[in-house]
């Protein structure tokens, strides 16, 4: 249904019978919708759901407002309006819950959505009353403890600027921090940081807010350092805010050892942990470490993960050998070379994965209705789509562009970028991939930049700024905006390297921070949590200190994991063969005491703690035993994680 036809009332009978003039410029999309929107009523466990509630349907999360409005406005012959008397319409007397209604009561009589619905109708429930408005922005502030929400709607007698507060949805994205009412109240929980959200039509706004650990006068008594590192600067301007302290810097050898596991994907040997001892030069050791062969093969293993092409992970090495480029692996992704974007047959399936794995947004929503927490709307998600539409005979032995159809109306679907930066559609007669690789790596949206520099961030942290990785979205903004951009400008300065990205980031003392509990110092990066490895980096790193070409790889299940390193035979029949490093040290140790000293360091990348040789000691005498005392460190938690 065009919605240009409905800007008349529904009917001009129901104008002349109305007992009160109508309200100026009354508006079914921006009066009425989001009421509907608010009060849950579009949404999937009521009238929003595949077939309705009690014969009334409303579309998901009100993404087709014509057949909405049609719905209410002119279903049953009008049936659910009353142009006589607005107040008793039954959609005002529903949502008052004076006549039965499964929802209950949704709307307090005199509220502002209770005056909405009834000046709609007053009105004469028109789809516009007026020249159409559009939502131009939105804007949040906070003011006495509540949220303000302003809308400004365009329209061809220019902008108007509207308060919306009392038909915005309110969100936190951390409640322990600050809560919010359906009203915009906001109270007080606990310390940290946490994202306000509004949201109104198709559009979000946000509110960032700061509840300090300390007052600032207890938070600034350690002067921080001039840092160099522009990620510093950012981290600790983040934490004075906050009022926490870093965590102090780890000790050489387990700083060694997470980065060796890290960028190379093994344990350091007691060489290295010597050597670096000796000469704690962090940037040196990490150029060095790149360079080795094995940084090109773990880092495959992560970019055949994001993109979702693990059995490419050798081809992805072999690029990052030969020195190529993020933006140019991203361009190859997109041309289909590592074969994942031909593996999908349906476009709306490739649209979703270019845009989950190279630009980090989730559009998948938008498939079926208007993203309920984003931007996108379904007719993006349907033109953004038909820009991978296969190419088709064109009856002359040739092939011609793809087309898409909607799979509603049936009409052929214009292809379109999305509405990222300043890119417009793409032309049916134009290499469409060829746009697509365009839009991906375009600098003026800047999203394949900032989704692979958090995706870098996150592989050697253990958590993202932005998390899920791939949701950059208005209403996901990062823990720390600062950070992120001092990352994307890395990202830039080195023409997209890896290598530099990783660098950049191995060498910061946020990475270098020591470990805390699980809470509020390691959410906010104060400090580092302890990660497990992962299935394939296990097998390497065990294999590495046994000085095997291989170990068995686990079980991606935490439970599987455990009974796995537990009770399978894999590891201890390597032992038992003989062979490995750990014969080699029981062989040339000079006494138990020497064995236990090289066992720690070649497993743990330490030194026993009295504590442990007292215990341990004895077992390092006989063979069998101190193969037993390897498979325990090796089988341990302190040699599973990355600390």
């Amino acid at each position: 249904m065009n919605a240009a036809r409905w800007c008349l009332p529904v009917a001009v009978a129901g104008l002349l019978l109305a007992l009160a003039p109508p309200p100026h410029g009354a508006d079914f999309v921006n009066d009425v919708l989001p009421v509907l929107q608010r009060q849950g009523c579009s949404s999937a466990y009521c009238h929003g759901s595949a077939t309705g509630r009690a014969g009334f349907k409303l579309s998901l999360f009100g993404s087709e407002p014509d057949a909405d409005f049609a719905a209410i406005a002119s279903a049953f012959g009008g049936r659910r309006v009353d142009l006589r008397d607005p107040e008793h319409s039954l959609l005002v007397q529903k949502a008052l819950g004076r006549l039965d209604h499964g929802g209950g009561r949704r709307v307090p009589r005199d509220s502002a959505s209770h005056r909405a619905f009834v000046d709609w109708i007053a009105a004469g429930a028109p789809w516009c009353d007026g020249p159409a408005r559009t939502l131009a922005d939105l804007e949040l502030a906070q003011h006495d403890g509540r949220l303000q929400v302003r809308a400004t709607f365009a329209s061809p007698g220019g902008t108007e600027v509207r308060d919306v507060t009392a038909l915005a949805l309110f969100s936190s994205t951390d409640p322990t921090v600050v809560d919010v009412d359906a009203d915009g109240a906001l109270t007080a929980r606990g310390p940290g940081i946490a994202h306000l959200g509004a949201r109104f039509g198709n559009r979000t706004a946000m509110l960032r807010v700061v509840q300090p650990f300390a007052a600032p006068a207890a938070a600034t008594t350690v002067a921080a350092p001039a840092e160099v590192h522009a990620l510093d600067r950012a981290w600790r301007a983040q934490l004075r805010e906050v009022g926490l302290q870093p965590a102090p810097p780890v000790d050489s050898n387990r700083l060694l050892r997470r980065l060796c596991l890290d960028l190379v994907g093994r344990p350091p040997t007691p060489h290295e942990l010597d050597a670096f001892a000796a000469r704690p030069d962090v940037a040196a050791t990490v150029a060095a470490l790149l360079l080795r062969p094995e940084f090109a093969v773990v880092w495959g293993e992560h970019l055949a993960r994001w993109f979702e092409v693990e059995q490419a992970a050798r081809a992805f090495g072999e690029r990052l050998r030969r020195g190529e480029l993020l933006p140019g692996i991203a361009a190859a992704v997109v041309d289909g070379s590592f074969g994942r974007v031909e593996q999908l047959q349906d476009p709306r399936d490739r649209a979703e994965y270019v845009g989950r794995t190279l630009l980090g947004v989730r559009i998948g929503c938008a498939r079926c209705h208007d993203h309920p927490l984003d931007r996108w709307r379904r007719s993006e998600h349907l033109a953004f789509s038909a820009c991978f539409a296969p190419p088709r005979p064109d009856g002359a032995g040739g092939m011609a562009a793809g087309v898409l159809f909607d799979p509603d109306s049936g009409d052929a679907v214009a292809p379109r970028l999305p509405a990222l930066g300043t890119h417009g559609e793409a032309a049916p007669g134009t290499d469409r991939r060829a746009a697509v690789r365009a839009f991906v790596l375009a600098g003026d949206h800047d999203q394949l930049a900032r989704n692979l520099a958090n995706r870098v961030f996150a592989e050697l942290l253990g958590r993202g700024l932005v998390e899920p990785v791939d949701d950059h979205r208005p209403g996901n903004p990062p823990l720390s905006a600062a950070m992120l951009d001092a990352l994307v400008a890395e990202y830039h300065a080195r023409g997209g390297s890896l290598a530099a990205l990783v660098a950049f980031v191995a060498t910061s003392a946020v990475y270098a921070a020591d470990l805390a509990d699980a809470g509020a110092a390691a959410h906010l990066l104060a400090a580092r949590t302890s990660q497990p490895l992962r299935p394939a980096a296990f097998a390497r790193a065990a294999a590495a200190v046994l000085g095997s070409d291989g170990a068995p790889e686990l079980p991606a299940a935490g439970l599987a994991r455990e009974l796995e390193l537990q009770n399978g035979d894999r590891l201890p029949a390597m032992l038992a063969a003989g062979g490995t490093t750990v014969d080699a040290i029981f062989d040339t140790g000079v006494d138990a005491s020497e064995r236990l000293r090289e066992l720690w360091r070649t497993v743990l990348s330490r030194l026993p703690r009295a504590d442990e040789t007292e215990r341990m000691l004895p077992l390092a005498a006989d063979r069998s035993a101190f193969r037993d005392l390897a498979l325990a460190l090796l089988t341990g938690r302190e040699f599973g994680h990355r600390r």
